[in-house]
């Protein structure tokens, strides 16, 4: 299957690309330099992929000044923004068959446990961004191909994302929780993270919202401890949320709130994790 992805260069991107070729599927990215181009320049591009996937976003752990917050919201929505539009300037019969737009867990309140039906989203600046993201593919209601929305929840992965940079810190023994240690931890090991990827793609039936998160709920204490002891190396120094917040400001709760997902969705249409929990996703990943 041809697939072209927006986003290909991230940490998620890379591993995904690798993952859909190593599996038979042809990839091609959507540059950044794509999205200046007229809407219908990129409707051609587009044409010419069975899948769509966007995961295009900056990094959102970054103090939140006025530009930082724009980068964030225009990295999403106004991407999103534009290959809907393309979408829908494509003639009906060249239309790609499915596109997987990325939102996030963030949207979700920490308060409940969330399944996709859940409602209860929260109302801090992260929750509008996927708010607005999500949105933006509201306008494709319809339409004659498939649309699933991922909200993505902490990937775990040695080659980026939180897992590279906690790594050296824990295996220094220099590790430790993270404020309170009580904020859930809604993970997914890369490689699920992929297979969910090509679930959606092979899986004619599925479309809407998808949780992309393991199964089991654990907090940052359990996490610490945990990867603790499989680098066999202690993880009792804390880093106290008044650090986070003199480095990050506003952007200190990304790392020291969480909510309680659950796949329901995927584990309703029989996906299987390879890893569904986080014993098993440590295990593989620092050994």
């Amino acid at each position: 299957m041809k697939i072209a992805i927006a986003g290909s260069t991230g940490f998620i991107g890379k591993q995904l690309v690798h993952y859909l070729k190593h599996n038979g599927h042809e990839v091609f990215a959507i540059s950044r330099r794509d999205f200046e181009v007229p809407d219908n320049q990129l409707s051609k591009l587009i044409n010419s992929a069975e899948v769509i996937i966007n995961l295009a976003g900056s990094s959102v752990l970054c103090r939140w000044t006025k530009s930082n917050k724009e980068e964030i919201y225009s990295s999403r929505i106004l991407t999103t923004r534009k290959i809907v539009s393309a979408l829908q300037q494509s003639e009906t019969s060249e239309q790609p068959k499915l596109l997987i737009n990325a939102s996030a867990v963030g949207i979700y309140d920490t308060v409940q446990i969330h399944d996709e039906s859940s409602g209860a989203f929260d109302s801090n600046f992260l929750a509008s961004v996927c708010k607005s993201w999500e949105q933006e593919t509201q306008q494709l209601k319809g339409a004659k191909f498939r649309v699933c929305t991922i909200r993505i929840g902490i990937v775990l992965g040695t080659t980026g994302g939180t897992l590279k940079k906690l790594l050296p810190i824990f295996r220094l023994g220099l590790g430790g929780k993270i404020g309170s240690g009580t904020q859930s931890f809604p993970f997914i090991h890369v490689d699920d993270f992929c297979r969910g990827i090509d679930h959606l793609i092979l899986n004619q039936a599925s479309s809407g919202i998808y949780n992309f998160v393991a199964p089991c709920l654990i907090d940052n204490l359990t996490f610490t401890k945990q990867l603790g002891a499989v680098l066999r190396r202690p993880a009792f120094i804390p880093v106290p949320e008044f650090a986070l917040k003199l480095i990050y400001g506003q952007a200190a709760e990304v790392i020291t709130k969480g909510a309680k997902v659950q796949p329901a969705r995927l584990l309703d249409e029989g996906f299987k994790f390879k890893f569904p929990t986080l014993s098993e996703a440590l295990t593989d990943l620092t050994k």
